[in-house]
């Protein structure tokens, strides 16, 4: 399960910088206002929408409902059935997000059930509003900041606590006037103000969205910083309109956030897990933290990235976009020791991992760092090849030439080199997984591989407590805990529900391939986040093929990837009134080749193992498939 780290900012954010001269050009009521960057905020998250006649009204005083209305969706909490208002009906604008507010104990309404949502709200009751929104955040404290308003005796004492908080947060700020300052507690505010309140809320609160308000401008990359060049705007098209080099990039927030750079000056890095929409394969396709890929293009709310060959777009605040002339360094490959080895590196250009999964190929030379986008086309010293690696491009198919004993002297092996090996619940395995291999006719290696990545050797807490060696029902937000009554059984429950159903079939909901592969090629599309979770599997088949003698490799199946969608493998070597096993809807699609037939003919065809959990045999003509050179 990822976590995501929160990181509190605890400052009273100053608005006045963006009240230059170069003011925002949205053609609305809200422009050039003071509070003009809480009220897009709100804007943005859904919360503050205009009238019939396109205006937003900056100026009129909020309601208890609208205000309600705010922390729900800046909060984005979520939809509550249960608590209700006597004079809040169903057909009030505000109904479902006051019932949301109420159940998540921000709203609490008055002792006769009422909530008076068309109510003026005061200023007092904003703040404990902004208190119990603190609260649900788990992000409030006991106050001790002394309140220096002239009018703080005008402030009931038992709400002082939560406006002393609010100041302390710099969340509230009041109003000065001369020499002092009032809260004016019994006072209405306008919507531009109370906008402000909900966005420094939410710049505490950490929020991406908040922390970044402010209008689009344009800056130049010099001397290793961002310089300003003039434009500012809420308007992105603007901005970009007066884009005159490629030097330059559009920012937003007083953090400098790049939200557009020109498409081949630099990267994208995920900070967060990120899901994104694939235009590829009409799909959506998660990626974990920690990810660079390729930029492509940004329209000011999303960002255009190809992620090893899926090209797709993702929230804006979920991505760093980093131009390479600003790079402290990415992620690499090298060929250590004749193996290719990836080193991970962090937006801070630290190395923060590495791992080999299998031979370096001839071109890989060695103490030379290359780069690839999807771990298949490297450049580097001046030259680019195209790597696909054997045990990450084999399909499930295929059967390991070794042995339920031989496999037994490899578990034995790896698990007398870690701390409390005797418990892995890998011991012994071998005569399952070979079973499991003649039943299901899938490779009893790839099984072990994948096991041994997931589970930490079969000592990692879900295989140990809930004999699950491969996070089955384990995802980024959370887990569902199951628990299996033998390690058979959990492999069996991979490949009857996963694998066999969702996975290999030819057209099955997840199917871009039976191979460990890459986001782009195999089950890493869909079956992990970690982009780069096929290769490390793959890399695990390798070792063991190295310590019992490389006989895979020796042996090796013959590999080939399809070259086109709609693509039909039928049950004999001719196109004239033979039937169809199935049609790859998808292109890129590995399949094994086990012979070459009709080779008189202008376009022989191979006989193939195809993705059906029924035919054994198939046919596709050979110009629609390519060989894979694999390294091995």
């Amino acid at each position: 399960m990822k976590k995501i780290t929160i990181f509190l900012l605890a400052f009273a954010v100053m608005f006045s910088i963006f009240c230059t001269t170069n003011k925002a050009s949205a053609a609305d009521d809200v422009t050039g206002s003071y509070h003009e960057p809480g009220m897009r905020y709100l804007m943005e998250k859904g919360a503050y929408k205009p009238d019939v006649n396109g205006k937003y009204n900056p100026y009129s005083t909020v309601t208890r409902g609208q205000f309600a209305s705010f922390i729900s969706k800046a909060l984005n909490l979520p939809t509550n059935t249960n608590k209700s208002f006597t004079d809040v009906s169903t057909k009030h604008t505000y109904y479902q997000d006051i019932k949301n507010a109420a159940g998540a104990g921000i709203v609490r309404g008055y002792e006769d059930g009422t909530f008076k949502p068309d109510e003026f709200i005061t200023r007092t009751h904003m703040a404990v509003m902004l208190n119990n929104a603190l609260i649900h955040l788990k992000k409030d404290k006991v106050s001790s900041y002394p309140l220096d308003f002239v009018d703080t005796n005008q402030i009931f004492v038992e709400y002082r606590p939560a406006v002393a908080l609010g100041v302390e947060l710099g969340i509230i700020q009041g109003t000065p006037v001369g020499n002092v300052k009032y809260f004016y507690p019994s006072k209405n505010t306008p919507i531009s103000q109370a906008s402000t309140f909900i966005l420094r809320l939410m710049q505490y609160a950490g929020d991406t969205v908040a922390i970044n308000a402010g209008p689009y401008k344009l800056k130049e990359i010099s001397g290793g910083k961002l310089i300003d060049s003039g434009k500012v705007s809420y308007d992105f098209e603007e901005v970009l309109s007066a884009k005159t080099k490629n030097t330059q990039v559009i920012v937003q927030g007083d953090h400098d956030k790049i939200v557009y750079m020109h498409p081949g000056t630099g990267y994208v890095f995920s900070d967060v897990y990120t899901t994104f929409y694939s235009q590829t394969i009409s799909d959506s396709i998660g990626t974990s933290a920690g990810t660079d890929m390729q930029y492509l293009g940004a329209d000011g709310k999303t960002v255009k990235v190809d992620l090893a060959g899926q090209v797709g777009s993702a929230n804006k605040y979920n991505l760093t976009l980093i131009p390479f002339s600003l790079s402290k360094g990415r992620s690499y490959y090298m060929n250590v020791n004749g193996e290719i080895t990836h080193f991970l590196v962090n937006k801070n250009g630290t190395v923060t991992a590495n791992y080999f999964y299998g031979k370096a190929p001839a071109e890989m030379k060695t103490g030379i760092k290359y780069y690839s986008w999807n771990g298949i086309n490297f450049t580097g010293d001046g030259s680019s090849f195209t790597y696909y690696n054997y045990y990450q491009f084999l399909p499930v198919h295929s059967k390991t030439q070794y042995t339920a004993e031989e496999l037994n002297k490899y578990i034995d092996y790896v698990l007398s080199t870690r701390t409390n090996g005797a418990n892995s619940k890998l011991k012994n395995l071998g005569p399952v997984l070979k079973k499991i291999e003649a039943e299901s006719n899938v490779n009893a290696l790839m099984i072990l591989s994948l096991a041994m990545h997931e589970s930490a050797y079969g000592l990692s807490d879900n295989a140990l407590k809930l004999n699950n060696l491969f996070g089955l029902y384990v995802y980024d937000t959370g887990s569902l805990n199951k628990n299996f009554t033998s390690i058979e059984a959990n492999i069996k429950e991979l490949l009857n529900a996963f694998w066999l159903k969702n996975y290999i079939p030819a057209n099955a909901t997840y199917a871009h391939g039976s191979v460990f592969g890459t986001k782009r090629i195999g089950f890493n599309v869909k079956y992990a986040s970690d982009p780069y979770w096929g290769a490390k599997a793959a890399g695990h088949y390798y070792r063991a093929d190295k310590y019992l003698g490389f006989k895979d490799a020796n042996n090796a199946y013959k590999v080939g990837i399809t070259n086109t969608g709609g693509l039909n493998v039928r049950v004999a070597p001719s196109n004239l009134n033979t039937g169809l096993i199935y049609q790859y809807k998808r292109t890129l699609m590995p399949v094994i080749i086990t012979d070459t037939v009709n080779q008189n003919e202008a376009l022989p065809w191979y006989k193939v193992v195809p993705d059906s959990l029924t035919v054994k045999t198939g046919y596709i003509r050979s110009d629609l498939i390519n060989v894979l050179n694999t390294t091995k």
